[in-house]
């Protein structure tokens, strides 16, 4: 399987950069293909711009650093997407990088007939981790939103099948704890 990886911290040795390294290496020992784009690492450029909306609506040309990342999704047969929550949200970077890479006529396409997938037979899976309690966000509803911006609004409508997986108490909790989370990682 080719396998790509996706996260956005800014610090490398985050409790995020960690699930990184552990999807990794097993996806690399069950025999996967993997990649990992580090979108602060890669300085990407989050800012949504006309020459985007140009290319996406007006028929101009691709931005020339969107290409290489359309290029790695549509290699991948799974997508694994590593984040923390800030302000209840994923970071900016990466929602800069789903606004500009997730485009109109590579990831979808609205129809007369409404939107279509055009990411069909891609799977991903979607690491969250919070410092908030899981209990608190489950509480108030908060993982239901994030599931249903995440799975709903963002992936499934590409045509990707998505699951997602939360950690909380990642900066408050334990080594054990943190340690614990690594080891459910498939």
């Amino acid at each position: 399987m080719k396998h790509l990886i996706i996260f956005s911290h800014l610090n490398p040795a985050s409790f995020t950069k960690a699930i990184v390294d552990e999807v990794a290496t097993k996806a690399t020992a069950k025999g996967d293909e993997v990649q990992i784009i580090d979108l602060y690492g890669e300085g990407f450029n989050p800012v949504l711009a006309m020459p985007d909306i140009e290319f996406m609506f007006m028929g101009k040309e691709m931005p020339t650093d969107i290409q290489k990342y359309q290029e790695a999704i549509t290699w991948a047969d799974h997508l694994t997407i590593v984040y923390p929550m800030w302000w209840s949200q994923m970071p900016a970077m990466l929602k800069g990088f789903i606004d500009r890479v997730f485009s109109h006529g590579f990831a979808f396409q609205i129809t007369e007939n409404g939107p279509v997938g055009l990411l069909k037979g891609k799977t991903a899976h979607v690491y969250i981790n919070m410092n908030t309690p899981t209990a608190v966000y489950e509480e108030t509803l908060m993982l239901t939103a994030q599931l249903r911006t995440i799975e709903v609004g963002i992936f499934e409508f590409c045509g990707i099948k998505t699951e997602t997986t939360f950690f909380g108490n990642v900066i408050s909790g334990t080594d054990e704890l943190r340690k614990g989370y690594l080891e459910t990682i498939k």
